[in-house]
């Protein structure tokens, strides 16, 4: 089976090699350094901690599939050598040479059995359960792909001819003279008395008597008895084979009722303890994201804080592979039958005026005012922090710069906030409903002259941090819509209901 291996590179890339059960490590390494132009002397590979084994290949390296492993700088330069072979052949000879490491194999055959490399019809090289077959592959293999660079090896060169298939099924042999003469013989009575046991059976007794002599070794055989011995054994296989079919019934039909009700037993136990764990949970999350402001340390005004970006997002992002952002048949199939979609509640309908168009904004607006009354704006800064305020959406962008800059530790120094993606400067005067940001944002911060290396930041922030978990929790609480109350009220309702019995009661009841 062959794997890909993914390594990684001194300069952050990744790089996926596909290799066969037979490539060596030393052979991955070398492609690797060819491609990013590194020495491949100077490095090894490592997995877990564990420096890999360069001469070894992959079928006993005990890698998994898609495995990823780094290419860490050798405390020595690895110097190659000769490498002495010894070359087994069939007749348990050995003759051994020294060899350079980029000598092919086909070289190396001459050198040391030319004789025997012409009667041979297919030529192998066997080393470590690789198997080299045919001129052609001993010409392209050489030591170095086989993993050999320095020491001693054993190869084997051996004719490699065509076996015959080990697992072959049985044939069934034909029966010898005497053997298939006993069962004629055995076979033409009872077949005789099977057709004719009614009123026929001293004519097959004669006949039987005459061909008896034949053979002196068969004895004459009773039509009657025979037939009444064919029948026994008949009846008792069948009623063997109903015993046991009784039986495994009623073993399977316990064993399936056993089965069933251990199952519904251990699902109904699972649902109920599933559904006391979500219960317990939920009270929890209720009871944490009541009592969240107690947990939090506010930094500053509009219930400011500050909390670093979760490394676990961060990993996430980055070791993404170059697949991920390729799309595949189904996703462009996907894409291009939305845009048709979208093309055709285009052209489906009507069109508005710009006071029609207006009016719609303005109904969009007002229900976003009417269902959330807090805007969560959260500003990352270039150190990965994080100053999270609460706002409303009648509030300026204007005023988030004030917010921030009451917070900077230089606050004399001009500052920028923008959006991304398709980074967008923000107008001060524009509010936040009009640019779209309820019921939260995410906006970047940076310095408009090069930064000296201080702290974004005023240092009491930093030692005032909280967990981005109650930071998340404290955000989805301002963000969530709120529930209004009905307008009508209690009494309300009852005189509606009073009066709608009333007018239901006919005239003639009335007094």
């Amino acid at each position: 089976m062959s794997k890909d291996i993914i390594i990684l590179i001194p300069n952050g890339r990744r790089i996926k090699i596909h290799c066969t059960p037979d490539t060596s490590f030393l052979q991955v390494l070398e492609d690797v350094c060819e491609k990013q132009g590194y020495e491949a002397s100077e490095y090894n590979l490592k997995h877990h901690n564990n420096i890999v084994d360069l001469t070894s290949t992959i079928r006993f390296c005990n890698i998994p599939n898609k495995a990823t492993l780094e290419m860490v700088e050798a405390d020595k330069k690895r110097v190659e050598a000769n490498v002495t072979v010894g070359l087994l052949l069939d007749d348990g000879e050995r003759r051994t040479a020294e060899f350079a490491p980029n000598t092919n194999l086909f070289d190396l055959v001459m050198s040391l059995a030319s004789n025997e490399l012409t009667t041979m019809k297919n030529p192998t090289i066997m080393y470590m359960r690789q198997e080299v077959i045919g001129i052609s592959a001993l010409k392209e293999k050489s030591l170095r792909q086989l993993g050999l660079i320095a020491g001693r090896a054993v190869l084997r060169f051996l004719d490699k001819t065509e076996t015959s298939q080990a697992n072959v099924s049985s044939v069934y042999r034909a029966k010898p003279e005497k053997a298939k003469r006993e069962d004629v013989t055995t076979e033409e009575p009872m077949i005789k008395n099977i057709q004719e046991h009614s009123g026929t059976s001293r004519e097959s007794q004669q006949l039987n008597e005459h061909k008896a002599p034949k053979d002196k070794d068969i004895k004459p055989i009773d039509p009657v008895k025979l037939y009444k011995s064919i029948k026994m054994q008949q009846q008792q296989k069948i009623i063997t084979k109903n015993d046991n079919k009784s039986d495994k019934n009623s073993s399977e039909k316990i064993a399936d009722t056993v089965s069933r009700e251990s199952v519904k037993a251990t699902s109904s136990k699972r649902n109920v303890e599933t559904k006391a764990q979500k219960k317990i949970e939920t009270q929890e999350e209720l009871e944490r994201r009541l009592k969240i402001e107690e947990e939090v340390t506010f930094v500053g005004s509009q219930k400011a804080i500050a909390f670093m970006q979760p490394e676990e997002t961060r990993d996430e992002l980055s070791d993404l592979p170059d697949d991920f952002y390729e799309l595949s048949i189904e996703e462009v199939r996907k894409i291009y039958h939305e845009l048709q979609q979208k093309r055709i509640e285009f052209e489906n309908t009507p069109l508005l005026t710009s006071t029609k168009r207006e009016e719609l904004e303005k109904q969009v607006s007002q229900q976003k005012i009417n269902t959330y009354k807090h805007v969560v704006v959260r500003i990352q800064f270039p150190d990965n922090i994080i100053l999270q305020g609460v706002f409303t959406p009648t509030d300026t962008i204007r005023d988030v710069n004030n917010f921030v800059k009451l917070h900077l530790q230089n606050q004399d120094k001009e500052f920028q906030i923008f959006t991304t993606p398709l980074k967008e400067s923000l107008d001060p005067d524009t509010t936040l409903l009009d640019a779209k940001y309820v019921p939260c944002v995410h906006m970047h911060f940076r310095w408009l002259e090069e930064n000296s290396g201080q702290p974004y930041l005023k240092d009491d922030i930093y030692l005032k941090q909280t967990s981005s978990d109650a930071a998340s929790i404290l955000a989805s609480k301002y963000r969530a819509p709120t529930r209004r109350k009905l307008e009508d009220t209690p009494s309300c309702s009852n005189n509606k209901t009073s009066t709608s019995k009333e007018s239901k009661l006919p005239k003639w009841f009335k007094k």
